[in-house]
Parts: structure tokens; sequence; C-alpha cells
């Protein structure tokens, strides 16, 4: 079975509408510890207040950073979207390791 999710050299996103997705994201020279918080955050554009897609992981196995998009989470307008990555450190750093990219939802065949 093969699933049209990508993520590309320039961290673009390709996602049909309404697929799930997990990936995972690592930290070279930093292991997460508890209180550490990663944001995946999608937006119309960077100017934008509204989040149309945010998720917060607290939570870290084998210093990993693990980020499941649901159905209900891509089931928005198909388009193109802008996102980064942020890492809020319990040390006080705030580092946003993956700079605006575009995140984009295209059409599918079927649905449900």
């Amino acid at each position: 079975m093969s699933k049209i999710f990508t993520i590309d050299k320039k961290n673009k996103i390709t996602i049909v509408r309404g697929d799930t997705a997990i990936f995972d994201l690592t930290l070279d020279n930093y292991t997460f510890v508890e209180g550490d918080k990663v944001y995946f955050t999608v937006k119309n554009t960077v100017y934008d207040t509204l989040n149309i897609i945010q998720k917060v992981i607290t939570e870290f196995e084998e210093n990993k950073v693990r980020i499941m998009l649901t159905k209900e989470d891509t089931d928005i307008d198909i388009g193109m979207y802008t996102y980064d990555v942020q890492c809020s450190l319990v040390n006080g750093l705030v580092d946003t390791v993956i700079i605006p990219a575009t995140f984009e939802v295209i059409g599918g065949v079927t649905s449900d």
C-alpha cells in the first residue's frame, strides 16, 4: 500500500486530505527531559494567529518526538499552509528547529 505523505529535503510536507501520518523528529546534541515541550503548528500563513493544527508533544521515547496527525487534523481545505516545529525546553531555551515550511494538503479520489 502506498501513501502520499512526504517530507522533502526542504521540509515541505504533502498529505492527502483526511489521511493520517506519524513521523519522528530527533535533535542532535540534545536529550529531551521531563518538562520539555515540542510544538508542531500549522497556520494559513506565518502572520496568522489562528492555528489550523497544533500538536504539543511532552512525552519522548528514545529521545524522539513522535508527531501524529489524525484524520480529523488533516480534514481541512485543500491548499497550501505553513508549519514549523518549535522546542520550548525546561531550561528556558526556545528553538525553532524547523523554520516555517510548506504544508500542502492535496485531494484524494476516495473518501469515507
